[in-house]
């Protein structure tokens, strides 16, 4: 086949691969109820420029991302869809991004089985419909991985390779927090295998990080002084061994509920087996340089944001951590090539299915962990909630995804209470307040339509207080950890009509 035709071949089996996201999206994602944390993407960038600094500067992000979103809702609409179309379109180019970074390291074959895997990824798919930074994010890691790879790899050095390494490195600091650990693992791998690099590297890299801190100090230096970003750190639970195995679960399988998880655990076992025969039938697959690197950024990423969680704070969390899953399925897709032909096949053929089948469970099971359903409790409480009623939500911040739906007359308020607009953190909870802060809550209201999730600890005791104190008329779960519970406060009036469930 002429070169030419060879060339327009492999540009249409890489459209082929990008299509895959945009139809998943289309028929089964886009659609999906508007989540927490999206909710809180929405309001941040609906503000001005100026004021989305402040209020990411205050959160534990960066601003680049809500920058970007506030213009494309510009140009595109304020609805769920146009906004997750952003995320889509970072997925979407990461496809070649990764192809290109697995040919330039290793070679074409395993560049286009990574980037296969990363189309039909159920975490990648999930997350490339969501309105928050991580495809962003992950896409300025694979270029700067294949500038690095591409410094790693040259006879000379280029002013044009380290010029895109340090703008990408800006660009990817700017997306994430985490990007940082992306640039330690390199640094880690820089002083084990310093000889691979051209004499004057060393320099070139400080310069580089000098840059790149240099742009991010105003930013860090902002953030210290509003000092509100730690009042707002997610409640998270400090890391097990079992979330180390569960996070590298969801990196290749999704998210899956406990039964299926159970049994996705219990083949790592044959996973490390085969992992093992792999580099025992070519060795020298895994001392080649390339292997080396994506095994470090893998495996040091990880343990940083683990023991970093006993150090300093719980950060351990799967989405933080996607951008080590191009790593992941470049390392997958080179150690598959070190099996013979036949066992390669087999390979690539059993990872492939387990993954499409394993995205379709995410995408059909109502008990997928990570849905979010507010826009069907939404729903109900617009369709029942009368003026005379109360929306009372806990979590506080659960208020940002049920504003948008909500259409109702009843008054929200929060338990503990909380101002959004006000300046500082949540307030506390604190359960000898709670009766008070009921009472102000309810005032004379007729019923409470008490929506609970996002447990931050204390929701049991808000439950609890409610269930002793009201006559509880309806109870509604619509999605994990999202539950509806309607109580008549009044017994001077008729209660409104609810229907059990």
């Amino acid at each position: 086949m002429a070169p030419y035709a060879v060339k327009v071949v492999r540009g249409l089996l890489l459209l082929v691969l990008m299509c895959i996201p945009i139809a998943l999206s289309v028929f089964f994602f886009a659609g999906q109820s508007l989540r927490l944390d999206e909710a809180q993407s929405l309001w941040q960038s609906g503000r001005s420029v100026g004021y989305i600094f402040t209020l990411v500067a205050e959160d534990v992000h960066v601003p680049l991302y809500h920058v970007l979103l506030h213009f494309w809702r510009i140009a595109f609409g304020n609805t769920v869809i146009a906004a997750r179309s952003m995320s889509l379109v970072f997925y979407i180019l990461s496809i070649p991004a990764l192809y290109a970074l697995g040919a330039l390291a290793y070679n074409r074959r395993v560049g286009f089985f990574a980037a296969f895997l990363f189309s039909i990824s159920p975490f990648m798919n999930w997350y490339g419909n969501e309105i928050r930074m991580y495809t962003l994010f992950t896409f300025f890691v694979i270029l700067n991985q294949y500038f690095f790879v591409k410094i790693l790899k040259s006879k000379e050095h280029s002013d044009h390779v380290w010029a895109l390494y340090t703008l990408t490195a800006i660009l990817g600091v700017f997306s994430h927090y985490f990007f940082f650990l992306s640039l330690a693992s390199q640094a880690v791998f820089y002083f084990l295998q310093r000889k691979l690099f051209l004499e004057g590297s060393l320099r070139r890299f400080v310069y580089a990080m000098l840059i790149v801190c240099g742009v991010f100090l105003p930013w860090g230096l902002y953030v210290l002084h509003l000092g509100q970003a730690a009042n707002q750190e997610p409640l998270l639970a400090v890391p097990t061994t079992i979330n180390l195995f569960s996070t590298v679960s969801q990196f290749v399988f999704g998210f899956q509920n406990d039964n299926i998880n159970t049994v996705l655990l219990s083949l790592w076992p044959i996973t490390i087996l085969f992992a093992f025969l792999g580099l025992r039938n070519r060795a020298g697959h895994a001392s080649l340089p390339q292997t080396q690197y994506f095994l470090i950024t893998l495996l040091v990423s990880i343990a940083i944001a683990f023991v970093g969680s006993f150090i300093v704070a719980p950060v351990f969390v799967s989405r933080y951590l996607i951008f080590t899953v191009p790593s992941l399925y470049l390392l997958l897709a080179s150690m598959f090539e070190s099996y013979s032909p036949k066992w390669a096949q087999l390979a690539r053929y059993s990872i492939a299915a387990i993954m499409i089948a394993t995205l379709a469970v995410e995408i059909a099971s109502p008990t997928t962990p990570v849905k979010e359903n507010y826009e069907e409790a939404s729903a109900y409480l617009n369709s029942h909630v009368t003026a005379q009623d109360v929306v009372v939500l806990s979590a506080p911040f659960t208020v940002y995804p049920v504003q948008y739906y909500y259409r109702a007359d009843a008054p929200i308020t929060t338990l503990p209470i909380w101002n959004q607009y006000s300046y500082g953190p949540i307030p506390a909870f604190n359960a000898a307040q709670l009766p008070d802060q009921v009472t102000q809550a309810v005032g004379s209201s007729q019923n409470v339509y008490l929506l609970l999730s996002y447990n931050q600890g204390y929701e049991t005791n808000i439950k609890d207080y409610f269930d002793s104190h009201y006559q509880r008329l309806y109870t509604a779960t619509y999605s994990d950890d999202l539950t509806l519970y309607v109580y008549k406060l009044r017994y001077d009036t008729s209660a409104t009509q609810v229907t059990a469930r």
